[in-house]
């Protein structure tokens, strides 16, 4: 019966998971209400409105598939609601994985991962918000079931294939989950050497299958559907492993780190001053530990331990091994959220000699997490309410521009458009906050077409905003127009000659072509 089955499941949820998810429920809407009971779209959002999310030529072939449980309308609410819920359902994960028994570290788990800043980033890609989310869940399930007893790393290899066939950036968060874990084992439940280094070898392996898996699925339906990888942020480069580079990936993932949590390009703040507490307090305590119990006594163990703390940064941008040229952005950065479990999870790790040794260092992680959270949900709603002025603005100009295009002679009978440049101001596509939030701009959100992944925000916008009917012109077409002179000599945007009629066709320049 229902009734017995719910019973035995809450049964079966412990304490503190139950405290880990709600926590992250409550912060969660802390952090995201604004975004998510109002329409705050980005550039994307004006294209993606309803789409069918079929990303295959980007080597996202199960996106559609999860997108799909939502309908693929761009729902603000039910999207949102969606992606915390499966936020706080990865926390649960972790708090399992690591085996958390105090209630406070559960909750402070939940609420720091719900309110990182990179699920503000997917909160304004709002279209995909469930299905990256669950990409999360996923890979964090993943590294649960590798990391289990009874490791059932087949299962594994699966989740990790779905979580990467959703979005190829949340392999980092299993990546980091495993390290923590084994980290852990050696540091405060004393693995043995070889146990924790056949557990490595068995995890890597199975990583290795799941990324397979992925690979193989991905080729059998780009050759069912006839698709080739876009040249986006190098996805075709990355599949036939073309641009390695070891060097500039490793430059890569040092600037990603030192840009993540310690970015002074515009003075000390909040954020990174806390990021560098949680940074020596953790270095800190992890060496007393080592001296405390006797690990140093143990070299191959040490040497483990070195290794797996720098593979750490390198698990978080793991993605620059296979393509140094990938932009890092933050919408790609959850894996750098288990920095902060590092740190979290000493609240019930170590023994202190004294009791009030033990109350202080519980004190100051509280304190310091509790702060953490609160600067996160401040950023997030800083972000959000950037964004909100950012569409005003832009949806301003927008009812300008289809004003324009009205008083034009001829306009009335064109449905196709030829956009040209980008307004200025409308290039950048993270927000300037400490760490820089992706999805959001202080300029424009109307942009410069985007050939790569065949998209007008322009056209879309005028189509679903101003009631036109408009297919923008792109490709060849687009290169043939541009050389006439008639075109090349019109001037941008406000000027009184940047919109004609030519050829039965609305022509509009924003900008200089290929200058954003």
């Amino acid at each position: 019966m229902p009734e017995k089955a719910l019973k035995k499941l809450n049964t079966y949820m412990l304490p503190e998971w139950k405290v880990c998810f709600f926590t992250a429920l409550l912060v969660g809407l802390c952090a995201h209400l604004y975004k998510i009971t109002n329409w705050l779209p980005n550039w994307d959002s004006l294209v993606f409105r309803y789409d069918a999310q079929n990303m295959v030529a980007m080597g996202r072939w199960f996106l559609p598939v999860v997108c799909s449980i939502s309908s693929f309308y761009d729902l603000p609410f039910l999207n949102g609601i969606i992606a915390i819920i499966f936020h706080a359902l990865s926390a649960v994960c972790i708090c399992k994985m690591l085996n958390v028994q105090k209630k406070v570290t559960a909750g402070l788990i939940g609420a720091v991962l719900v309110s990182f800043p990179t699920v503000t980033s997917v909160m304004m890609y709002n279209y995909v918000a469930d299905g990256y989310s669950i990409a999360c869940f996923l890979s964090t399930l993943a590294a649960l079931y590798m990391t289990k007893e009874k490791p059932r790393y087949l299962l594994s290899a699966l989740l990790i294939a779905l979580s990467t066939g959703i979005y190829q950036a949340y392999i980092t968060v299993t990546i980091m989950l495993v390290l923590l874990q084994l980290i852990d084992e050696m540091m405060f439940k004393n693995a043995a050497f070889r146990v924790v280094l056949k557990k490595a070898v068995y995890m890597l392996l199975t990583g290795v299958l799941g990324m397979a898996i992925y690979a193989v699925i991905l080729k059998v339906i780009l050759g069912i559907f006839s698709v080739k990888l876009l040249d986006y942020q190098g996805a075709n480069q990355a599949a036939s492993l073309s641009n390695i580079d070891l060097l500039a990936s490793l430059y890569v993932v040092k600037e990603t780190f030192m840009k993540c949590f310690f970015d002074v390009s515009r003075g000390v703040n909040v954020y990174i001053a806390l990021n560098g507490f949680v940074l020596i307090f953790s270095l800190v305590y992890y060496l007393k530990c080592i001296v405390e119990r006797r690990i140093y006594k143990k070299p191959a163990n040490i040497i483990l331990i070195m290794i797996l703390s720098v593979m750490l940064i390198f698990g978080a941008g793991a993605l620059a091994f296979v393509n140094p040229g990938v932009d890092y952005h933050n919408l790609m950065l959850m894996g750098y959220a288990i920095f902060y479990l590092l740190f979290l999870i000493l609240y019930e790790r170590g023994t202190e000699i004294k009791e009030k040794h033990t109350a202080l260092k519980c004190w100051l992680i509280l304190l310091t997490a509790i702060i953490i959270v609160a600067n996160q949900v401040v950023i997030a709603n800083v972000s959000y309410h950037k964004a909100q002025i950012a569409y005003e603005k832009s949806y301003g100009t927008l009812v300008r521009i289809a004003d324009r295009i009205e008083q034009t002679p001829g306009a009335e009978n064109c449905n196709k458009i030829l956009v040209i440049g980008a307004l200025d101001n409308s290039e950048a596509y993270s927000v300037n906050l400490t760490p820089d939030i992706t999805g959001i701009t202080d300029g424009y959100i109307i942009r410069a077409d985007d050939e790569i992944v065949g998209q007008s925000v322009l056209a879309s916008s005028l189509n679903d905003y101003c009631d036109k009917d408009y297919n923008f012109i792109s490709g060849d077409e687009k290169k043939t127009l541009m050389q006439r002179e008639d075109i090349t000599s019109m001037e941008k945007w406000p000027a009184k000659d940047c919109v004609a009629v030519i050829d039965d066709i609305v022509v509009i320049k924003l900008g200089i072509e290929g200058e954003n």
